[in-house]
């Protein structure tokens, strides 16, 4: 797992005056990897993951459009991964003598819980899709079933006689802060706020990956919550430069209140 950072050309027309763009050139990242041994999560139903500062679980520069020789605007994405859950999804409760069949459906799929206006703006579902974390000294990467579409089967569950089984479905639980850049003028911009460089324009959105993996077991899951932990990097660098929100271009501004800025 790395951070996505490269060099990005300029959509916007910098003018007949030479001015130097600073390249972004590709290096190592600084990873702190878990160096706790592998665990199954099957202790309790809730994880929670603990946060660093200026450290996340991935980040990335992100384009919502790009019209060479006019300007571009990206979305600089700090994503967080807050909790894994067992989610139960269905309990059967046999209290027969002889083994009970059951059918059950179960899907994937990602949820924008929060935030979903910034669809208008690019495809966030699209950024989790081949993301790759680590979490507990392994690593989990995202399918397209998970994140830009969906995926069900349907099972039969085998309940023996005088028995309760549950059946528990894996939730990744993820915050991204998304701020903006404008480039436009030659430059790459920092989108401030109305009147001000700081604070950015930041998008605050809440995401829930229902996984491709489930159990089932006899009895419910302890609560917890228990501490697991993911591997961090730091987040990418915003622009150089900035300007206030009016002060950047006319589509620029409609892109952010099309996403409830």
């Amino acid at each position: 797992m790395s951070a996505q950072s490269s060099v990005r050309t300029l959509a916007s027309d910098p003018g007949m005056k030479h001015t130097p763009v600073e390249e972004q050139v590709e290096q190592a990242v600084d990873v702190v990897k878990s160096r706790a041994e592998p665990r199954n999560l099957y202790e309790f139903r809730v994880w929670n993951i603990p946060r660093y500062t200026w450290r996340c679980t991935w980040s990335a520069w992100e384009t919502i459009y790009h019209r060479p020789g006019d300007e571009a605007m990206y979305a600089v994405v700090r994503r967080y991964l807050d909790r894994v859950q067992w989610v139960e999804r269905m309990a059967w409760n046999n209290q027969t003598d002889a083994d009970q069949k059951y059918e059950y459906y179960w899907s994937t799929g990602l949820t924008i819980t929060e935030g979903k206006e910034v669809t208008n703006g690019f495809s966030l579902g699209a950024s989790y899709e081949g993301m790759s974390i680590g979490i507990d000294h392994s690593t989990r990467t995202f399918k397209s079933t998970e994140t830009t579409s969906t995926w069900g089967e349907t099972i039969t569950i085998t309940v023996p006689r005088r028995s309760e089984l549950i059946f528990y479905q894996k939730r990744f639980d993820f915050a991204d802060e998304i701020t903006f850049v404008n480039d436009a003028w030659g430059k790459e911009w920092n989108i401030g706020s109305w009147g001000s460089y700081t604070p950015y324009t930041t998008k605050k959105t809440a995401v829930q990956i229902m996984a491709e993996e489930y159990f089932t077991r006899d009895g419910r899951l302890p609560e917890g919550p228990g501490t697991a932990i993911a591997d961090t990097f730091p987040e990418v660098l915003p622009a150089g430069w900035t300007r206030n929100r009016e002060d950047v271009t006319s589509r620029a501004k409609k892109v952010l209140t099309d996403m409830g800025l």
